[in-house]
């Protein structure tokens, strides 16, 4: 037989779970929001432009700044959405865990690697190191 279910506010605890990370999804979807549309207004401008168009572009640290936001907060919400259809869709504990730290893993590095090559693009070094 399984525990009495627990309430708060007359709410079972258990379905109270999760609220935090929908807030957090549906703040990251409001900032992405503005944010894909600038996205898509770069591509626009960018488009046809040669190598030293765009690194001009990067030069700006306002784009910079716009373009590491947009790549932290966009990876932050994909880990947050996959870690959501994990948990919806794995029922083996040992296996959600394990996907939902790959998940976690996967989506700090490429944020990272994101705004390690823009850092370096806007200071107008080299996209990778000397002999890599």
């Amino acid at each position: 037989m399984s525990a009495p279910a627990r309430f708060k506010n007359r709410v079972k605890v258990s379905e109270r779970h999760g609220a935090g990370e929908w807030a957090i999804e549906k703040v990251a979807l409001l900032i992405l929001m503005p944010l894909a549309l600038w996205v898509a207004s770069t591509a626009l401008t960018l488009t046809g432009a040669g190598h030293d168009g765009v690194l001009a572009w990067f030069a700006n640290g306002l784009n910079a700044t716009l373009a590491a936001v947009t790549a932290v907060v966009f990876f932050g919400f994909a880990s947050l959405a996959w870690k959501v259809i994990v948990e919806d869709y794995i029922h083996r504990p040992g296996n959600k865990a394990l996907l939902i730290g790959l998940i976690n893993i996967v989506c700090l590095l490429l944020a990272a690697a994101s705004v390690f090559f823009i850092v370096r693009l806007a200071t107008g070094s080299a996209p990778l190191p000397a002999g890599v």
